[in-house]
Order: C-alpha cells, then sequence, then structure tokens
C-alpha cells in the first residue's frame, strides 16, 4: 500500500517533468510520445523521442518499488536515458552520500518539485549533446541557435 500511495503521488510529479521536457524537444523540431505502463520493478513513464528518421531515444522514469527490487519499503525514481536500440546512455536515481542506493516513503524524498525542472533540464541538455541535436534556444538577433 506504501508503494501504491507514492505512485499516485510521484506520478503527478513525473508527468508534470514529462511535459516541460516534452515542451523543450517539441521546441528543438522533434515529436514525443509518452506511454505509462506498470513494470515488474514498479510503474514506469516512457517518453519517446522521434525525429525525421524515426526513434532517436527514449527517457526511461520508473518509480522503483523497494519491496520488490531490494525487499525494503519504499520507493526510488530511476531515470534513464536509453538510445534507439534501448541501450542506457545515462542513469540516475536517488541514492545515500556515500552511493549506497536509499528507499523513501516519502514523496518529497523521491521527487520534490524543485527537482523536476532540474531533472527535465539535465535530461534536456544530456540528450541534446549526446545525440548531437540541434538547439532551439533564441538568439539575441532573433533567430535560433541551431
Amino acid at each position: 500500500m506504501v508503494f501504491t500511495r507514492l505512485a499516485r503521488a510521484v506520478q503527478r510529479r513525473v508527468l508534470g517533468l514529462v511535459r516541460e521536457l516534452t515542451g523543450r524537444l517539441r521546441a528543438a523540431g522533434l515529436d514525443c510520445d509518452v506511454q505509462l505502463r506498470q513494470t515488474p520493478r514498479g510503474v514506469s513513464t516512457y517518453l519517446a523521442v522521434i525525429g525525421q528518421r524515426g526513434l532517436i531515444f527514449v527517457v526511461d522514469m520508473t518509480l522503483v518499488d523497494g519491496m520488490r527490487v531490494a525487499r525494503q519499503p519504499g520507493a526510488r525514481l530511476e531515470v534513464r536515458l536509453l538510445d534507439a536500440c534501448g541501450d542506457a546512455v545515462a542513469t540516475c536515481w536517488t541514492s545515500a552520500p556515500d552511493g549506497a542506493s536509499t528507499w523513501h516513503t516519502e514523496l518529497e524524498r523521491i521527487l520534490s518539485r524543485d527537482q523536476a525542472g532540474r531533472c527535465a533540464t539535465a535530461v534536456h541538455v544530456l540528450a541534446m549533446g549526446h545525440f548531437g541535436l540541434a538547439s532551439s534556444t533564441p538568439r539575441g538577433d532573433g533567430r535560433s541557435a541551431r
């Protein structure tokens, strides 16, 4: 029951993160598709990013169920950037200062409101740089930096 309660609360914030990230990616001329799935590890939100030639990458945001994975109550949010083949390019998740896995039962410790925006920015910058995609940041002269 703890995980179900957390999943509902975190999902609202994850969808906010998805909306912000989708807006940035669409401004760069990319299309996006979002899918929500219950997986063996927890609840996953997949943001597929599509360019002119097809799938470029996927952002996998999974709220991992601590009881299923670590036999501990609570959850953690794992964000993975996957290439078009499904291979992980980057992964981040909640961890303790010593790098050990931590499992939280409080929404603010899993994904606070201010973390969602920073996470969207980090994923956007990483994806644009790693996949060599043009940015649509406006320049001072009225043109886009492409």
